[in-house]
């Protein structure tokens, strides 16, 4: 029996995350970045946030994969926002910074050791082909956002321009946005 055409066609909505930082202290993860977010509305008033894509390597039931995962705290935010559309995944351990009177500890990413960067190297071997000592790496994430790093006023004028069908090479000297980003992210839209 073929799939029907709907179940082909599209993809079901992500869940949200159940990651919380504070349960995963001390444990080593890999994280992409896949977006930098403004103006997140949460209980405490307007927040930015790291969406990333997060596996865990030491969890306490083996390696756990969480998606769709939002963090807000800043020193993380200034940590991975360098890497966001990045293939190459950051790995380090989650930790805590020191606090500041008045205020909790802050999560970071501590640099990871040698013995880290082998657990990470076998999850890649058994996840992507290869071997532990020269694993294949992983695929580009998947919705890693070519446009994630340019500023957002710059995109809308780009998307506008391609809209009124403004050439590219145009589009490009006008935002400060590269060409080939323009052809493959901005006019596949129109």
């Amino acid at each position: 029996m073929s799939t029907p055409y709907f179940e082909d066609s599209f993809s079901q909505p992500a869940s949200a995350s159940k990651f919380r930082a504070a349960d995963y202290q001390g444990n080593l993860i890999l994280v992409w970045p896949t977006e930098y977010r403004t103006g997140i509305k949460t209980d405490y008033g307007d927040s930015d946030a790291i969406a990333a894509r997060v596996v865990v390597l030491d969890a306490t039931n083996g390696v756990e994969e969480h998606d769709n995962v939002l963090f807000f705290q800043a020193a993380l935010i200034a940590t991975l926002k360098p890497s966001v559309g990045s293939t190459k995944p950051v790995l380090g351990r989650l930790g805590r910074g020191t606090s500041k009177p008045g205020q909790s500890a802050p999560f970071i990413l501590t640099p990871f050791t040698e013995a880290d960067a082998k657990l990470a190297r076998d999850y890649f071997a058994a996840q992507f082909g290869g071997t532990p000592a020269a694993p294949k790496a992983a695929p580009a994430t998947p919705n890693a956002d070519p446009l994630a790093k340019y500023p957002a006023d710059k995109v809308d004028l780009a998307k506008s321009l391609a809209a009124s069908n403004v050439p590219s090479g145009q589009i490009a000297l006008a935002t400060g946005i590269p060409e080939e980003v323009v052809l493959s992210a901005i006019l596949e839209l129109f």
